[in-house]
């Protein structure tokens, strides 16, 4: 059976008010007051509103769904406070001879800055929901040729795990979380496998968010692995409080420092 192609972008685009508030939203200062007025237009906007938005946010075309995952919908209405600190730090360091790696990829808000600054990207992903969502961002935007999608997940050991979703946040899925009727079998590889898979032999810049299974993606990694693997930089979800292993200590232990601590991740610098 040949699938249904998606509908074209721009199909489901804001007009009228919504879009005005929209770009209001989008266009306020990075601090308390202008937080609180987007997340009031958020609101609005959304009330008896779309379920899905396609809109250009930081001159990248992305199809965001509002109603079952917090990262696209916080980013489409918040981008100034949606780790922005992080994407300008991708968009200043990466090259088109760079190669960046993103685990934990959801629907690509990270993934997009790195191919569009022409840098090779590996996109791991282990939800088809959100992987399809993720190509399709792709396609859009004419990045597919610059990005590897890899649907798995990385933990420390191969084998097929139990993915615990959360169906009002599919970016919170896990493979730490307690268990629930509600998961999905996914196979699951090592970091430096997946590399090698690909034919990696340097990373200049990773981010990682997994939802609290960063350690078991890691240890085995900086333990293992080539030092000419080792990012120069690594973007990482500050979960330490579900982690098993201290990575911070690791990190240090191979030559990383805090560059940056910022509301949701720890950025870690190779000196």
């Amino acid at each position: 059976m040949t699938a249904t192609p998606a509908p074209a972008f721009g199909t489901y685009a804001l007009s009228g008010w919504r879009a005005n508030l929209l770009g209001f939203a989008q266009g306020l200062p990075a601090n308390w007051l202008g937080r609180r007025l987007a997340l009031l237009s958020r609101k609005l906007v959304l009330k008896k509103g779309p379920d899905i938005v396609d809109a250009t946010v930081e001159n990248i075309r992305f199809r965001l769904h509002m109603r079952d995952n917090v990262s696209e919908r916080k980013y489409l209405f918040l981008p100034q406070f949606f780790d922005a600190f992080e994407r300008a730090e991708l968009r200043r360091r990466l090259t088109i001879q760079s190669v960046f790696v993103d685990i934990g990829a959801n629907a690509g808000i990270y993934t997009l800055t790195a191919a569009a600054t022409g840098a090779r990207v590996i996109s791991v992903e282990p939800n088809p929901v959100v992987l399809s969502r993720l190509q399709y961002n792709l396609a859009a935007n004419d990045l597919s040729a610059k990005v590897t999608p890899v649907q798995k997940g990385v933990s420390d050991a191969k084998g097929t795990f139990d993915l615990v979703l959360d169906d009002t946040n599919l970016g919170g899925s896990s493979l730490v979380a307690a268990r629930s009727d509600r998961s999905l079998q996914i196979e699951c590889d090592l970091l430096q496998d997946i590399l090698q898979d690909n034919g990696i032999d340097k990373i200049d810049a990773m981010k990682i968010d997994i939802e609290g299974a960063e350690d078991r993606a890691l240890f085995p990694f900086f333990e293992n692995a080539p030092e000419n693997l080792f990012p120069s930089i690594l973007i990482m979800e500050n979960s330490a409080g579900q982690w098993q292993r201290d990575l911070p200590a690791l990190l240090k232990q191979k030559g990383y420092r805090i560059m940056q601590t910022t509301r949701m991740n720890v950025i870690w610098e190779k000196i």
